[in-house]
């Protein structure tokens, strides 16, 4: 038999939730699923894109319940882990526009689109060998801000240490990325330099 989880509130029904109770799970399917959609779609301006927004961060609610650690109520979080993933896709089609522009501005260098395609493979392992040889604390930061979409605040406060520090680890990514990706010349610098400067605006400007 169902069990009725109407009197609950949100933080007692995801409680709920973190035991493995997927009848609680459906509950707050149905009480965030609308205005999280909405809160989407105004920002998205895309319907289906704002529908896999929401639908991606719901089942990431599931998947990873027992990690989660609620420090405000079920529905900030909510609304604070979509605003990180529009900002994560805004960033994310930057960096493919711009790298899109240098391949068409640059036929010299970039001369078919299955040459385009192995330089962005051989573009990602670079980056991914430059993100393994920074030090351990730097990496995490990184990883943090760049795979979990965290802003600087939610970074400090995970692991315990300043937002100052957080931007530290940060600059140190950067002047290891641009060391190791030195072949690229400026294309993937301003890149990665746009990422992170697009994260600061877009951040204050969808702080709501």
């Amino acid at each position: 038999m169902r069990k009725d989880f109407s009197t609950y509130t949100d933080e007692e029904l995801f409680l709920f939730v973190k035991q493995g109770h997927k009848d609680a799970f459906e509950d707050i399917y149905r009480r965030f699923w609308q205005e999280l959609l909405d809160a989407a779609y105004r920002r998205v301006k895309v319907q289906e894109s704002a529908m896999e927004l929401v639908q991606s961060l719901l089942v990431d609610l599931y998947l990873k319940r027992e990690t989660i650690s609620l420090n405000t109520s079920l529905r900030n979080y909510l609304h604070t882990s979509l605003k990180n993933r529009v900002l994560n896709t805004i960033r994310s089609q930057l960096v493919r526009n711009t790298y899109q522009q240098h391949v068409l501005s640059d036929n010299s260098h970039y001369a078919s689109d299955a040459a385009s395609t192995l330089q962005l493979k051989e573009l990602q392992r670079h980056i991914e060998e430059s993100c393994a040889s920074m030090p351990e604390k730097c990496r995490e930061v990184f990883y943090l801000s760049r795979r979990e979409q965290l802003s600087y605040q939610h970074i400090a406060r995970q692991l315990n240490i300043s937002v100052n520090t957080v931007e530290k680890h940060m600059v140190k990514a950067l002047k290891i990325l641009r060391s190791h990706l030195k072949q690229y010349h400026y294309i993937v610098f301003w890149c990665v330099v746009s990422l992170l400067l697009l994260w600061g605006q877009m951040s204050n400007y969808f702080e709501s």
